[in-house]
């Protein structure tokens, strides 16, 4: 993530979890460098969904965690395998003399 993604964030959550007070500047610079090292959209989700479950501004463990919970959903995903199938037709006939292979063992 850029400084200006970084931020980004930054300026969202103080919007999401405003309060009358202010964060000390030491607090901000170790948040902003703390964000500097993840991904800007999986960051942005963890700020969405700490957001509807927390009424307070979270800590940075606390934000590590949620961060490091959808990496590894993120990487869990399976994705599906592209490449060429057989026509519908040639399956249908390797089906057919499947069964028949099998009906004459029977």
């Amino acid at each position: 993530m850029t400084e200006d993604d970084a931020d980004e964030i930054l300026m969202l959550m103080s919007q999401m979890w405003f309060s009358n007070t202010m964060l000390p500047e030491g607090t901000i610079k170790i948040w902003h460098s703390a964000l500097l090292q993840l991904e800007k959209p999986l960051a942005l989700e963890a700020v969405e969904d700490l957001v509807r479950n927390n009424s307070y501004w979270p800590s940075i463990a606390e934000f590590r965690t949620h961060y490091s919970s959808l990496v590894k959903r993120k990487n869990m995903e399976i994705k599906p395998i592209e490449r060429e199938y057989l026509p519908r037709e040639e399956n249908v006939k390797r089906l057919r003399a499947l069964k028949e292979s099998l009906k004459s063992r029977g």
